[in-house]
C-alpha cells in the first residue's frame, strides 16, 4: 500500500504552483473574495452568481447592486480576475459553461493568505 497522495490532489496543485503567479493572483481583494466565495460554497459557481455576490459586496453589502455594476463586474471577472486565478492554478474555469470551481484545497489557500469574509 502506498501512502502517496493522488497526483491531482488539490493541496499538491497549490503547493506546486508558481509562487509569483499565486501572489500576483491573490494580490487583489476581488480575487481573494472569489476564492473565499468558492471555498465557502464548496462547489463550482456560475460566473453570474460570483458577479452578483462581488458587485453587491462592493456596492454596499446589501445583497443587491445596480445592473450596471453587475455587468462591469462580470466583464472584469471574465476577462481579468478569473483568468489570473486560473493561470495561477487556483481555480478551474469552464468558459463555455461559464462556471468557476476552486482547483486547490481551500485550507491551503487560507494558510497562504487571509481571505475576506463572504458575508
Amino acid at each position: 500500500m502506498s501512502s502517496q497522495k493522488p497526483i491531482d490532489d488539490p493541496a499538491d496543485r497549490f503547493s506546486d504552483a508558481d509562487p509569483n503567479l499565486v501572489y500576483a493572483a491573490l494580490a487583489v481583494v476581488d480575487r481573494r473574495f472569489v476564492v473565499a466565495l468558492l471555498a465557502d460554497r464548496g462547489e463550482s459557481l456560475h460566473l453570474s452568481t460570483i458577479a452578483d455576490a462581488l458587485a453587491a459586496r462592493k456596492h454596499d453589502g446589501s445583497g443587491s447592486a445596480p445592473e450596471s455594476a453587475v455587468r462591469s463586474t462580470t466583464t472584469a471577472l471574465y476577462h481579468v480576475h478569473v483568468p489570473k486565478l486560473a493561470d495561477a492554478g487556483i481555480v478551474d474555469h469552464d468558459r463555455e459553461a461559464e462556471r468557476v470551481a476552486l482547483a486547490v484545497d481551500a485550507d491551503a489557500v487560507r494558510e497562504a493568505v487571509a481571505l475576506p469574509s463572504v458575508e
